[in-house]
């Protein structure tokens, strides 16, 4: 007898709970029938959402997406005759959303079998139709939360002004397909709102999407790589470069420093040496690129050619600090080499006249370098001390002190 009761109880709790959700559904679909806004509709329709007596069920989606369509026409209407209201733009964006996340959440469950086993759809039709019928608007609406500072939701907007010509549900529903110009442009737009949502993978994606599609302005190749380097995506970094490099490399130099800094960053020597090669026949005036093919070699250990490479940075551009700090340590290391080496007789005269000259001249580099080059401070008086040092420079040792104390 118990054990019936149990059952029984456990019955009536499972029809009370159905019952309760039933109710919620009505009195969404009442709130629905009397206009009421699609974040209350939405709010009154939740919890039936997640009940299982009423969370398969076409009608709990429908229904605010219905109000969400409601909404949106309304404002629109209201808005031609200048009676919206600020908050209009967010306000209908937000509805026509979420009118689309729900209607797209009821079109499966209304196409499932009854009872008898047969599918007779009740809202399929009028939810494509109303879909496919407001299709520009998500075009719109995207600029609506671009403008609101919803990029997470202008991204997605933008997605599925994208998505819905490939749908085959709406095949032949949709009166007016975008051009591919329209299409890479959008795709471009998408790029904008995921880097500035901070979703840098999707950010590239969509710059490669828009890419492929034909958008083929500057500015889309040097926003894709700096998503890239914010992503930590050298590779996504390196495709960009090359690609912006090969369509306006003639003109602009900054894809081709930006291919070698990737080769420099990762280490890969020779790829780097092979584009600053081809960068120096380009453009021979490029003091940078004389600088960075120098490092190069010293990281070979072919000191006489980067040390002809320094000079010809600094003879191009006097102000090169990179240039002239790695110069300055050069010249400073081969004289600590001779001076390491040197086994004749009279060092101090050998010194006073080969090493002084060149310590001095290794000063002269690397004083210019810490003026212009703030970032390599710490290294540059580094290199300094053990000049001044061999130097027997004082004043010159003080002056270094004084300046890792003021750094």
């Amino acid at each position: 007898v118990m054990k019936k009761t149990a059952l029984i109880s456990i019955c009536l709790l499972a029809a009370a709970s159905m019952s309760a959700q039933q109710t919620v559904v009505k009195e969404a679909e009442q709130a629905m029938k009397s206009k009421k806004p699609y974040a209350e509709v939405l709010k009154i329709i939740t919890p039936a959402m997640s009940d299982p007596s009423t969370d398969k069920l076409a009608i709990t989606y429908y229904i605010p997406g219905k109000a969400g369509i409601q909404q949106y026409d309304d404002l629109l209407g209201k808005q031609q005759l200048g009676m919206a209201g600020e908050d209009a733009p967010a306000t209908m964006a937000n509805a026509l959303l979420g009118a689309y996340d729900n209607y797209m959440k009821a079109l499966p469950y209304d196409s499932l079998p009854d009872a008898k086993g047969k599918v007779k759809p009740k809202y399929s039709k009028e939810i494509i139709n109303s879909l496919a019928g407001h299709y520009n608007d998500f075009n719109n609406m995207a600029i609506n939360f671009w403008n609101a500072k919803q990029y997470k939701d202008a991204y997605r907007s933008w997605g599925i002004y994208l998505e819905m010509p490939n749908d085959p549900r709406f095949k032949g529903k949709i009166s007016v397909v975008p051009a591919d110009t329209v299409v890479a442009e959008v795709y471009y737009n998408q790029g904008l709102a995921a880097w500035q949502a901070d979703d840098f993978e999707d950010a590239i994606n969509a710059f490669r999407k828009a890419i492929k599609s034909g958008y083929n302005k500057k500015s889309i190749y040097e926003y894709a790589i700096a998503v890239a380097t914010l992503g930590k995506n050298n590779e996504a970094l390196l495709e960009f470069a090359s690609a912006g490099n090969k369509a306006f490399g003639a003109d602009d130099p900054q894809f081709l420093n930006q291919i070698i800094n990737y080769y420099l960053q990762t280490e890969k020597y020779a790829e780097a040496l092979d584009y600053l090669n081809k960068g120096i026949a380009e453009n021979p005036n490029n003091s940078q690129y004389y600088a960075l093919r120098g490092i190069i070699e010293d990281n070979q250990e072919k000191r006489d050619e980067a040390n002809a490479d320094y000079r010809k940075a600094i003879e191009l551009n006097p102000e090169n600090g990179l240039a002239l700090f790695y110069l300055g340590r050069s010249v400073a290391s081969k004289a600590g080499s001779m001076s390491d080496a040197y086994e004749g007789a009279n060092f101090d005269k050998y010194k006073n006249e080969t090493l002084v000259p060149m310590y001095k001249e290794s000063v002269k580099y690397l004083e210019k370098a810490y003026e212009l080059d703030p970032n390599n401070r710490p290294e540059t008086l580094r290199v300094l001390e053990v000049v001044y040092y061999n130097l027997n420079d004082e004043a010159g040792l003080k002056s270094v002190q004084d300046r890792k104390l003021a750094d």
